[in-house]
């Protein structure tokens, strides 16, 4: 059971402490052990043993004590259980109090048996992991503003619409922040009048603000932000920036303790005319409150706050519902009279703003009691809720944001909320794949599947005892599948006089098999009730107590493919990955989460749809790719998204009611985490909107109408996708051989954000552009298949114009229908975000090299390193603006792509290895960022990965390199090692026994934080 698992700040100086045996006080350092669990709050004790060194006048600022327990749970001599201290993962080699921390550092209290004076961390029952920062609080978006000295009329402008408060509470907001500047530029007068219009003024200051966290990274990556004010602020990336509506953001992601600033070179002005106003439901989801519309939609309330009204809604945010005491929610979410009662608290059957509410004491709600409204220094309370955002103004009412969950003074007359049995836990679990080791006497142990009812027992924590059936024999020591005989539970053992025993039952249903013989999956609840017996049953109605656990999440030790494989029904999908030549790619890169079908789900396809998919190896390939999305998506990430990118650049969209889990409107049965990513099992196959498949009309991307998939904005299966704007193709069909869809002519697509042949669309796999329906050079598009275009000049299929003959398309960089963008070669580009360093580089016909140079040369220009290197293109990828850049100098620490004629050879240590250095006092360094770097060794000899990166330490998360080039564009990455995920690099490496860094070669490393590398 983890009591604490958070971050800590330590300042300088001690604090005072008093052991429990003792009556004088000791000074402590904060920077110790001790000083960090005592900033934790939690309770514990130590003694101490009379064995200081020095004076015992309690002056001393260093001390050695025995730590004794923490929160109640004792060290036990008998069972020989005790509280570790271990520092980064290492043992403390002194006493607590003695060891010190520094920043972050990461300090472990472990209760764990004893075994040669070390932990034995299998059997680990409580922990308390504590992360070590000195960081002081963070400033709010006020504040901030207020520091940087250059938003004096932004700031004046919130006080005269009151809404500094708002700005300064828990949020998260994103604010785009016009400077003075920006304001001083409007006409003349404008700020003046607006200043006397706070109406107007307010509108326009909401127009400025999203409801969520958004940084810069965000906002590139998104064509529209739903601000506070309710219209859509319209974002656009260009080469001179990113622009939203009309500003530009001239600096990003300045962090606050409640959101982010971005700041913008002009005041935003919301469209002309007020857009048809949204009613409750829709303006909650365009604010958020993810929670409170997850409870509305559990108690049937949803169409009740979309009727005519009018109403008042006040909101708890999902933080507010967060706070609730843990397992509350789950609980209320599994009781829906209960909760539909809790919500009706939070309306009132009228249209009040908030002066109204201000001017009033109770309001009556529609769940029949009052609620009081108290107004003080702090703000306006309603109950012991403060709103923290009023007058959002909807079509049928008005929606004010609130800071906690009101609960009614009193339950409604006809329920009946009286608990007639002890809760002993209630919560959830998470299960690894393995076993437990289970001691059931001085001399009997047993190993037990972590996936059973006994695992799951035991991943709570609680103290429970378990002995082995009678009917078991042989020896049985360190056999799994063993079956247990359940004796009590917290101490609360069976009971022969009074017939009481604890009963399993799984899914409200009794277990079919003894305890510890029953299997658990993801999403099962469990309960385990102490009751007497009536026909073999648990008479739950008799229960005195009872622990409640839901399985959240399992996690395998084996990868994708490796998990799949275990799981008899999944071998469809093995098998297909195994067609599509995807084993490989989902089983040692990553990571990844890849909604599986089952076999069930490919049952469900058509018998000739399933044929057509089996006999089609690039159709397969790009069905199962459709499953994809990079990056590691937890149970709990998962149920905070509205929609996640797949790798093709599709948008899939996230759906959540109450434990229910829909991606593409299609349910997620169950979830399992392994070493590379996260396996969600689905129960239908998703189908691409652009494979030609059938498909259930229930699956959607992007903006859907009518069950037509359109991966952008498309009525009635008619193709617009995004910015396509007359040119001169009118209703799909193509003429004079020129496309203009989005913006193209002369073969040189500009599809939405695409100019000269630089693709930035995102929807793209395997090189095969499927943007706009385009597959290997035939344009499907509109009503053009097979490269037979009528109009133009073509002959027998041919395109001539736009530079394009027998369907394949040179222009704009791209041969054989493979787009190349001028930014790729492994084909897996989505929208500019490079996922796991296969993003690379234009599509030239010739062999690409990932090199690196470990010095600084006196001469560092292109022209002189590579006179003598016949290459077609040169090129590197800058992080911090997710392109690539031509290259005029070579520097150390980058990593570059070269490309070269079919045949040429290319080796960089050979290329530079005479080169003169220059002679530097200080060695060379260079900032890196979030995201995937493309780095090279930082010295002149090969070493192991983790001392060629030592100086970003844990700031990484994954590592890719060297590039091995084959023939004619083609190759892969030598080695992949992972750090921090199941250890460091030197332990979690693919490809080799130990990864090494070599000099003059090119490596991807994916950074979790910004760091200096040198």
């Amino acid at each position: 059971m983890v009591l604490y698992n958070d971050t800590v700040v330590l300042t300088e100086g001690n604090f005072t402490f008093t052991p429990s045996n003792a009556s004088v006080s000791y000074e402590i350092s904060n920077f110790t052990d001790m000083g960090a669990l005592y900033a934790t709050g939690l309770d514990f004790k130590v003694t101490d043993p009379g064995k200081m060194a020095g004076e015992m006048n309690g002056n001393m600022t260093e001390k050695t004590f025995v730590l004794e327990s923490i929160e109640g749970y004792q060290n036990n001599n008998e069972t020989q259980e005790k509280w570790f201290i271990l520092i980064n993962g290492v043992l403390a080699t002194e006493n607590i109090g003695m060891n010190p921390v520094n920043a972050s550092d990461t300090v472990s209290f472990v209760y764990a048996p004893e075994e040669a004076g070390r932990p034995v961390l299998e059997g680990e029952k409580y922990l308390v992991e504590i992360g070590i920062s000195t960081e002081t609080q963070m400033p709010d978006i006020i504040e901030t503003a207020t520091q940087a000295g250059n938003f004096t009329t932004l700031l004046a402008a919130l006080n005269a619409t009151n809404l500094t408060d708002t700005f300064k509470g828990e949020g998260p907001f994103t604010v785009f922040a016009p400077t003075d500047e920006a304001f001083a530029a409007l006409p003349n007068g404008t700020v003046e009048g607006l200043f006397n219009d706070t109406e107007a003024l307010k509108n326009i200051l909401l127009y400025h603000v999203a409801g969520e966290k958004l940084t810069a990274e965000d906002v590139a990556n998104m064509t529209n932000i739903t601000t506070l004010q309710g219209s859509e602020l319209p974002v656009n990336v260009t080469e001179e920036g990113v622009f939203v509506g009309d500003a530009r953001i001239v600096m990003q992601d300045v962090e606050t303790s409640n959101g982010v600033i971005h700041i913008i070179d002009a005041v935003l002005i919301p469209p002309a005319g007020p857009s048809e106003r949204k009613d409750i439901i829709e303006t909650a989801t365009s604010k958020g409150f993810k929670t409170f519309r997850a409870a509305l939609n559990a108690t049937n309330l949803t169409d009740t706050l979309k009727g005519e009204g009018p109403f008042t809604v006040f909101a708890p945010t999902d933080k507010a519902f967060a706070a609730l005491p843990n397992g509350t929610l789950k609980a209320l979410l599994n009781d829906t009279e209960a909760l539909k009662n809790i919500l009706l608290y939070h309306v009132a059957g009228e249209k009040l703003t908030a002066e109204d509410v201000a001017n009033m004491t109770n309001i009556t709600t529609l769940q029949g009691s009052e609620l009081p409204v108290n107004v003080t220094e702090e703000g306006v309370f309603v109950g012991d809720a403060k709103i923290i955002l009023q007058d959002l103004n909807a079509s049928n009412g008005v929606l004010h944001a609130i800071d906690a969950v009101l609960i009614p003074p009193e339950p409604a007359p006809e329920q009946n909320l009286t608990v007639l049995y002890n809760v002993l836990y209630n919560d959830t679990v998470s299960l690894n794949e393995g076993n437990v080791k289970f001691r059931e006497n001085i001399t009997r142990k047993y190993t037990v599947d972590n996936f059973t009812d006994f695992g799951a027992l035991y991943a709570t924590g609680l103290d429970f005892n378990a002995s082995l059936m009678q009917n078991m024999t042989g020896n049985m020591t360190n056999m799994t599948n063993v079956s247990f005989f359940l004796g009590s539970i917290e101490g609360i053992r069976n009971n022969n006089t009074t017939g009481e025993k604890w009963f399993v039952y799984i899914n409200g249903v009794p277990a079919e098999e003894n305890f510890g013989m029953n299997n658990v999956n993801y999403g099962d609840k469990l309960s385990f009730w102490y009751t007497t017996e009536e026909d073999g049953k648990a008479a739950i109605e008799n229960a005195t107590y009872v622990a409640n656990i839901t399985v959240a999440d399992l996690m395998a030790r084996a990868n994708i493919i490796q998990e799949a494989q275990n799981q008899t029904s999944l071998t469809t999908f093995v098998n297909a990955t195994e067609t599509a030549n995807l084993t490989q790619t989902l089983n040692e890169t990553g990571p990844y989460t890849v909604c599986i079908p089952s076999n069930e789900a490919f049952d469900k396809l058509p018998a000739t749809t399933r044929n057509e998919l089996m006999n089609n190896t690039t159709l397969l390939r790009e069905v199962l790719s459709y499953h994809v999305i990079s990056g590691r998506f937890t149970r709990e990430q998962l149920i905070g998204m509205k929609n996640v990118t797949n790798i093709q650049g599709n948008v899939l969209q996230i759906n959540t009611i109450g434990n229910s889990i829909t991606i593409q409107n299609v349910n997620i049965t169950q979830i399992i985490i392994v070493n590379n990513g996260v396996i969600c099992i689905i129960d239908r196959v998703l189908i691409p909107p652009d494979s030609g498949l059938p498909f259930d009309g229930n699956q959607t991307d992007g903006n859907q109408i009518d069950g037509n998939q359109t991966d952008g904005n498309q009525i009635d299966g008619n193709q617009t996708d995004g910015n396509q704007t007359d040119g001169n193709q009118t209703d799909g069909n193509q003429t004079d051989g020129n496309q203009t869809d989005g913006n193209q002519t002369d073969g040189n697509q500009t599809d939405g954000n695409q100019i000269d042949g630089n693709q930035i669309d995102g929807n793209q796999i395997d090189g095969n552009q499927t943007d706009g329906n385009q597959t290997d050079g035939n344009q499907t598009d509109g009503n053009q298949t097979d490269g037979n275009q009528t109009d133009g000049n073509q002959t027998d299929g041919n395109q001539t114009d736009g530079n394009q003959t027998d369907g394949n398309q040179t222009d704009g960089n791209q041969t054989d229908g493979n787009q190349t963008d001028g930014n790729q070669i492994d084909g897996n580009q989505t929208d500019g975000n490079q996922t796991d360093g296969n993003q690379t580089v234009e599509d030239k016909t010739g062999d690409w090299h990932f090199f690196s140079i470990p010095f600084e040369a006196n001469n560092t220009s292109v022209d002189y390193l590579l006179s003598d290197v016949n290459y077609t293109s040169l090129i590197y990828y800058n992080v911090s603006t997710k392109l690539y850049e031509d290259v005029s100098d070579i520097e150390p620490l980058k990593g570059y792509w070269i490309n070269v004629p079919n045949g040429t050879e290319f080796n960089s240590s050979e290329q530079f290895a005479s080169v003169e250095k220059k002679q530097v006092t200080v060695p060379p360094s260079l900032q890196v960022y979030p995201g995937w770097n493309a780095l090279g060794s930082p010295v002149n000899e090969t070493v192991p990965a983790e001392a060629a990166f030592i100086s970003l330490n844990d700031s990484y998360a994954k590592i890719m390199g060297p590039w091995v080039p084959g023939s004619n564009t083609t190759g892969y990455y030598q080695y992949v090692g992972y750090n921090g995920i199941n250890g460091t690099i030197a332990e979690n490496q693919l490809g080799a026994d130990e990864f090494k860094v070599e000099p003059y070669q090119g490596y991807w490393v994916f950074m979790r934080q910004e760091n200096l590398y040198a």
